[in-house]
């Protein structure tokens, strides 16, 4: 039997393209579920960000799972209404980009994936929080500051519609030839209790294992089942040095260096909590974003919320991911 009794299925109606084609998959599923004996309501969303009171509204009513059906921009809006709640949250990919649904090994095909979720159980996870122009946002894939942020900000939501991760690559290629990244302070406190000050040119507060993709042997050692944040601080501004850099990451060959290495180009570091401070020059094109989402310039405040989310996630990988969280360079 599943684990969930009574589901809603939340689907953004306009996101990416094959719209027509995307909700005949979510009525199959729902009929899928339904023969699983499961209560299931299937709604749309019915405004930019209203996904999160949706779901919110579907606890209300009784339903002790919410489905989000789409990419990670649909799985951010429903995550804000399930957060520290008892609620279950499944991802059925349907979307552009689909790396939280990668990270927890389901099937890239949304039925085959519905099916998966049938099997799985809720597991207790910690997810981040991030505090940044006036308001207060959960995320579980990553958050950070700098200049993927801005290539976010860049990379138009038709430009991603049209090109896929092409606008994304793109972007990326002209930002790191011609992006001027500015230092920024941060102050950092690691799981030990420790407090840090340092600075760095861009910051990410990963809790994937990794992106996928191209960049899926890159693994700086961070997992959903961890309770806290793995910093990635890019530290040398050096065109040739990030040119060198990424070529590591695409091969899994990329050093994890600490802080504790002045010249290391990026340093890798476990924490509770980061505060991002805007610097004195150009502060207006820091950018923030969480999860894919740009939400606005800089400062933000990164923190770790313990037993934040109960995620359907398969037991098998519950299990490889406690197994795997330590940084594994070389991994191919």
């Amino acid at each position: 039997m599943p684990a969930f009794h009574k589901a809603l299925l939340l689907f953004n109606p306009v996101s990416g393209a094959h719209q027509e084609a995307r909700a005949a998959t979510i009525r199959h599923i729902a009929e899928q579920y339904r023969r699983a004996g499961v209560e299931v309501t299937v709604e749309a969303t019915r405004a930019r960000g209203s996904a999160g009171e949706q779901a919110r509204q579907a606890i209300a009513s009784g339903c002790d799972a919410v489905f989000a059906c789409g990419g990670d921009g649909t799985v951010f809006e429903v995550l804000q209404g399930l957060a520290e709640s008892q609620a279950m949250m499944g991802v059925i990919p349907l979307g552009t980009g689909n790396v939280l649904a990668h990270d927890l090994g389901l099937a890239g095909k949304p039925e085959r994936a519905a099916a998966q979720l049938l099997e799985c159980q809720p597991q207790t996870i910690a997810v981040g929080r991030i505090a940044a122009a006036g308001r207060a946002r959960f995320f579980t894939v990553a958050a950070g500051v700098g200049v993927h942020a801005e290539l976010l900000y860049r990379a138009s939501a038709r430009a991603k519609q049209r090109n896929g991760y092409l606008a994304y690559y793109a972007h990326g290629m002209k930002l790191l030839f011609r992006h001027a990244f500015v230092p920024f302070p941060v102050e950092i406190l690691t799981s030990e209790g420790r407090s840090i000050q340092t600075t760095a040119l861009e910051l990410v507060a990963m809790r994937v294992r990794s992106f996928g993709g191209p960049l899926r042997h890159w693994r700086p050692g961070s997992s959903l089942l961890s309770g806290d944040l793995k910093l990635v601080l890019l530290r040398n501004a050096s065109r040739g040095h990030m040119l060198r850099y990424t070529m590591q990451a695409l091969t899994g060959l990329a050093p994890y260096d600490s802080l504790e290495k002045q010249d290391a180009d990026l340093s890798f570091v476990s924490a509770q909590s980061v505060v991002c401070h805007p610097p004195k020059e150009r502060a207006a094109h820091l950018r923030v974003q969480a999860d894919g989402e740009l939400l606005g310039p800089a400062p933000a405040e990164i923190a770790i919320v313990p037993h934040g989310l109960r995620l359907l996630m398969p037991e098998e990988l519950a299990a490889q991911s406690a197994a795997t969280s330590q940084p594994m360079a070389g991994l191919l």
